[in-house]
This record gives C-alpha cells, sequence and structure tokens, in this order.
C-alpha cells in the first residue's frame, strides 16, 4: 500500500515533468521474500528511486538493470534465484532463499501518467481489485488490465481481444494466491497477476496538536486521511497535516453529510470536547463505520457510551467496533507513542489480526485478501 501511494505520486510527477521512468514491479515470486508480488520501484533517469522492492538486496542492482531497459526502451523481466544457498552469481549476499521475477518497464510520460490514474483508481476503489500484467509475449510485454468486479480498463497492446477475455474471466483463484500472486500461460503469453488492496479511508475527528503525527503516519503508510475541524478550513490545515485532506464540520451530528464514511472508514475521536466527541461517535456508529477509536480516560468514553443509542437489530452493532481506550499497548509517552499505538491498533483490528508478537504466529505470516 505505502509503495503504491508513493509509486502513484512518483508517476505523475514524472508525467508533468515530462520526464520518462522505469517502473520495478515484483511479477513472481516463489519460496521466501520481504515484498510480495506488486511491490515496486520507481527509477528516475538520475539514479534516484521511490519505493521498494526488497529490503535494499537487490534495489542497486535493479537500477542498473533499469539505465539499460531505459536506454533500450524496451521491457524486460529480470530472475533473481536465490533459493541455493550460494547465489555468487548475483554478488548479493541476499540468503532470501526464494525465487523473485522482477519487470522492468520504461514509461515515457505519457504512460506513466495513464499508469499512475490505473493504480490510483485501485486505490480508491471500494474492494480489492486485480492487476494483470503481460510478462511474456510475441509482441512485448507490459499492457496491464485492472478489474473491479465486473468492470475492466486495460492499457497498451493485448493482442487478440480472446487474450484480455481469458485473461479476465476469473480471478478468483488470484485473490486465493494472495501476496505470492499468479502467472497463467494463454497460448504464447504469460500474464501475471497481483490482487491490489485499497486504500484505508481514515478519518480523524480533531485538529490540536496531537492530531499532528497520526495524521502523518497514516499518510505515510499510504492511507487516505481525512481530518475534521468544526472551524473553518484555512491553509494553516494544509501545512499542518500534508498528506491529509481537511474538511469543515461545524455539526458533529452532521459528519455523514461532511464526509464519506463506509463499512471500510476507520475513525479516531479525539476533539478533546465530549459533546462533540460523543456527536462524532453516534455519526460514525450509524454509518457502520469499520472501526471507531476514541482518546481519552476509559470513564468518559464508558459516560458518552451510556447516552448512545443501539441498534434494535443489533444490539452489539455498536460496541464491538469501539475501542476505547484507542490504541494497543505498547508502551511509550507523548503523542508521537500514542499515535504510534493508535495506528498499530488500526491495522491489527481492519486487518483481523491480535497484534501480539509474530513470534507467536502459528502458520504463513500473510494471509489472502478477501474479494469483497
Amino acid at each position: 500500500m505505502t509503495t503504491h501511494r508513493s509509486i502513484v505520486t512518483g508517476l505523475n510527477a514524472a508525467a508533468e515533468a515530462g520526464e520518462s521512468v522505469v517502473l520495478a514491479t515484483v511479477v513472481r515470486v516463489t519460496g521466501s521474500s520481504y515484498g510480495g508480488v506488486g511491490a515496486r520501484m520507481l527509477v528516475r533517469t538520475d539514479g534516484s528511486t521511490v519505493g521498494l522492492v526488497s529490503g535494499g538486496c537487490l534495489e542497486s542492482d535493479l537500477a542498473e538493470h533499469a539505465r539499460r531497459v531505459h536506454e533500450s526502451g524496451r521491457s524486460e523481466v529480470v530472475r533473481y534465484d536465490t533459493r541455493d544457498d550460494d547465489d555468487a552469481p548475483w554478488g548479493l549476499g541476499l540468503g532470501c532463499n526464494g525465487l523473485i521475477d522482477v519487470l522492468l518497464e520504461p514509461l515515457p510520460p505519457a504512460r506513466a501518467g495513464y499508469l499512475a490514474k490505473l493504480l490510483d483508481r485501485a486505490l480508491s476503489a471500494d474492494k480489492p481489485s486485480v492487476l494483470a500484467t503481460i510478462i511474456k509475449a510475441p509482441e512485448g510485454v507490459g499492457a496491464h488490465a485492472l478489474i473491479i468486479g465486473n468492470r475492466i480498463e486495460k492499457t497498451g497492446g493485448w493482442g487478440k481481444d480472446s487474450t484480455l477475455a481469458k485473461a479476465t474471466s476469473d480471478t478468483d483463484e488470484v485473490f486465493k494466491a494472495g501476496r505470492r500472486g499468479l502467472v497463467r500461460e494463454i497460448g504464447a503469453v504469460e500474464v501475471a497477476y497481483e490482487v491490489v488492496a485499497p486504500a484505508l479511508p481514515l478519518i480523524i475527528c480533531g485538529s490540536g496538536p496531537d492530531v499532528v503525527p497520526l495524521a502523518r503516519f497514516a499518510s505515510e503508510l499510504g492511507w487516505n486521511v481525512t481530518v475534521v475541524d468544526h472551524r473553518p478550513v484555512t491553509d494553516a490545515h494544509t501545512n499542518r497535516y500534508q498528506g491529509a485532506r481537511a474538511v469543515e464540520c461545524s455539526d458533529a451530528a452532521k459528519l455523514a453529510e461532511c464526509v464519506a464514511i463506509t463499512p471500510r472508514t476507520a475513525a479516531v475521536v479525539m476533539s478533546h470536547h465530549i459533546a462533540r466527541d460523543s456527536a462524532y461517535v453516534k455519526a460514525l456508529v450509524d454509518a457502520d463505520a469499520a472501526y471507531v477509536g476514541v482518546l481519552g480516560p476509559r470513564g468518559r468514553t464508558e459516560k458518552m457510551l451510556a447516552d448512545l443509542d443501539s441498534k434494535p437489530s443489533d444490539p452489539l452493532n455498536n460496541k464491538h467496533r469501539i475501542y476505547a481506550p484507542v490504541g494497543l499497548d505498547i508502551g511509550g509517552e507523548g503523542p508521537d507513542a500514542i499515535a504510534l499505538a493508535i495506528i498499530a491498533e488500526i491495522s491489527a483490528a481492519i486487518n483481523k489480526k491480535s497484534g501480539g508478537h509474530l513470534r507467536d504466529k502459528k502458520g504463513p505470516l500473510h494471509t489472502p485478501l478477501a474479494k469483497d
């Protein structure tokens, strides 16, 4: 997610500046890897990069390959196979025991801008989507098709119409594959698939100094952050909450009229005004927000919840989505530590994780994304 958002920003910047770039994308993974299929790195002509495809093991080598791809103007797939103990051929000392295929695409400004729009649509969708990419074909590689539900948007040359139809006909297997992705052969064409999770929408109700680190951390994670203030929005909001959108909502009870709230929305209520916070909580619960965190002492929140109406059809519908006091118990003092605890809890709750130690986890570290 983080990589996707930063890549979109980088692609748009390149398009606006009239700059050609090379995009490196992990398209196949076998065995262990730092990043799953869909991890991306943007390489500029000056050698600077945006994003990561590994933990730093492959980036410098890929930058060298990207220079060649930029000069040739032809896409290619670079393979790193470290399943043997000795990865001396690469001279990288990876020790990851995995195979990674990375697609390198030269993108002139117009293509960079269009691919940015394609990725941004996936991040802005209300459900996970599938991105299909041709990685081997007689006519060349690098064509993309974004599949969101029944809607398909393509870029590049897919050759015969039957190729695109077959490539986009069934995505159930792709969702089951998760971060390892999937590669299919369609005649002489190979298509790599990845699941793109939409960006998490986070609403922060409040605009005090303690909102700043929370908005910053969430934005750096690639979340779509909205800061809600009961006062008029000015340029100061833009400067203070960089990477976030600020909106005015003078009546907290009408929050759903000021910002979009969906069953995917996470929200943190922290205006430090009990009546306003109570109205925010009720509006969020009534709109079925997935996560509602409330900053403040337990007694304060219990007083607020005592006044909260429950839905007759489901008495627990309100309480089980309210996290108060907000945040995981990770220790630390001050706004930054509190923001970190909140971010960690939101991530755990939205991904249906316990927030425990990975060393105690049984089974795979990563689970596939649900289709809906």
